[in-house]
């Protein structure tokens, strides 16, 4: 995947690529920083959804037609799929206490999706070739609850959760011509929530 897992940072807290989110191990985190790999402290919780949450929808995604040879429009993009999910290292709730209690972090916010690209193709392309809109925000809402022992310290952030989806960038009238190049489409499905004692 070009190496990384690439996301678009908002207001929240982000991170170089030589550090980590508290309590995610930075060895788990992308080399942009932007993501991390769910570890013994995440409990990944997706939104409700349909049984197979990993079907494409088709919201704002009408056909297009490639823009004039030469423009960043003069693509499409086909062979889109999903490939795995991840965690955005930007932070969009956190709750912490002393023991012994119980921590309930509720988060119900609006996530911007995001694209990584290898090759100039203009987002409206994307979003047809992906079967989604990559310019739209998707709320994630989600509760977790977490046991802190008597004497401990509990910690629990909430981060975005991910669909990754890929697809091949095509150029030419049609998009009969492989370019070898890809493009990646980040939709919010879900909560990550990192929780520990210290």
């Amino acid at each position: 995947m070009a190496g990384t897992l690439a996301a678009t940072l908002g207001s929240g807290v982000s991170y170089a690529a030589s550090e980590a989110p508290l309590g995610v191990p930075a060895s788990t985190v992308s080399a942009d920083g932007k993501f991390f790999t769910p570890g013994p402290n995440t409990v990944v919780k997706r939104n409700a959804v349909p049984a197979d949450a990993r079907t494409m929808s088709v919201e704002s995604a009408s056909p297009v037609t490639p823009g004039p040879a030469g423009t960043a429009d003069y693509y499409t993009i086909k062979n889109a799929h999903w490939i795995a999910q991840s965690c955005g290292t930007e932070l969009i709730q956190q709750t912490s206490g002393q023991g012994k209690t119980t921590l309930v972090l509720s988060v119900d916010k609006s996530i911007a999706a995001t694209v990584t690209k290898e090759i100039n193709v203009d987002l409206k392309y994307i979003s047809a070739g992906m079967g989604w809109s990559v310019t739209s925000s998707y709320g994630v809402k989600n509760e977790t609850r977490y046991e802190v022992p008597e004497g401990k310290w509990g910690t629990v952030q909430a981060f975005p959760l991910y669909d990754v989806f890929e697809g091949d960038a095509h150029a030419g009238v049609g998009g009969g011509l492989p370019t070898g190049k890809r493009v990646w489409a980040y939709k919010p499905v879900g909560v990550c929530f990192n929780q520990w004692t210290s």
